[in-house]
């Protein structure tokens, strides 16, 4: 039988599950253990990170670094919707400790997030807040410095083995995990009806570590909706048939 806490999360995770945007939605699963398609994010410090480049598709002739890239940013984005998605629609985050998250890729790119446990941070009037396994924080704002913490903790290992293999260089790679974030907290405001509060947690987290800190800026797409300006380059461009992206910063 669930505990009281794994329902709370498990609610959550339906809530999330059921949202969507531009056609894009989130794949989150609360999970007993790793296998079936599933590590733990713990092995993106050393034996993840080789096999899913190797695995990255649709890029013929296109070359490590390139792989390397898109591989990155799957990961920054299916982090930030872990994160940023139990924050706007719920006031809730999980934890976001190597040992709990897991992850699932399909062909070389991260697409699925999971959670090993129910631990997680709530506000104060939360009716989670005296359950077993959930800590109370003071404020929407401590909660986004959690996210953040827990972000760049999952991604550090990931991008120093990048790095140090002369993929591509850390300051590029922090900035395109800081652009994935921006576009998924915009992607939560609109899902979740919410662009205040995703817009608030997008200005804290990249202020916060300066490895993050990028400009947040917004384009306007044919039907009136507002979409993150990148600061960096996924290299799309340079993949046979491919042009530059919309939010592309070569594009302006």
């Amino acid at each position: 039988m669930a505990s009281a806490a794994e329902n709370e999360l498990d609610a959550c995770l339906s809530k999330i599950s059921a949202a969507s945007a531009d056609g894009y939605g989130i794949v989150l699963r609360r999970r007993k253990r790793p296998g079936d398609g599933w590590f733990p994010a713990v092995k993106l410090a050393d034996e993840a990170p080789p096999a899913l480049i190797s695995r990255v598709q649709g890029l013929s002739g296109a070359g490590d670094h390139i792989r390397a890239e898109w591989m990155l940013e799957s990961v920054a984005r299916a982090l930030a919707d872990l994160g940023g998605s139990f924050l706007v629609s719920s006031h809730r985050l999980p934890d976001l400790g190597t040992q709990n998250v897991l992850l699932a890729a399909e062909g070389g790119l991260v697409r699925a997030c999971g959670l090993l446990s129910a631990r997680m941070s709530v506000l104060e009037n939360d009716p989670a807040a005296s359950l077993d396994g959930v800590e109370v924080s003071d404020g929407w704002q401590e909660l986004a410095d959690l996210f953040g913490e827990g972000f760049t903790g999952l991604l550090e290992p990931l991008i120093q083995w990048i790095d140090a293999s002369g993929l591509r260089p850390a300051k590029t790679l922090w900035q395109a995990s800081a652009d994935r974030l921006a576009q998924s907290l915009d992607w939560c405001g609109t899902a979740f009806d919410d662009r205040d509060l995703s817009r608030q947690l997008a200005t804290r987290v990249l202020n916060t570590d300066s490895r993050l800190s990028i400009p947040l800026e917004c384009g306007v797409d044919d039907f009136g909706n507002d979409f993150h300006l990148r600061t960096t380059c996924c290299l799309a461009y340079r993949t046979p048939g491919a042009g530059y992206c919309r939010s592309c910063p070569l594009n302006r």
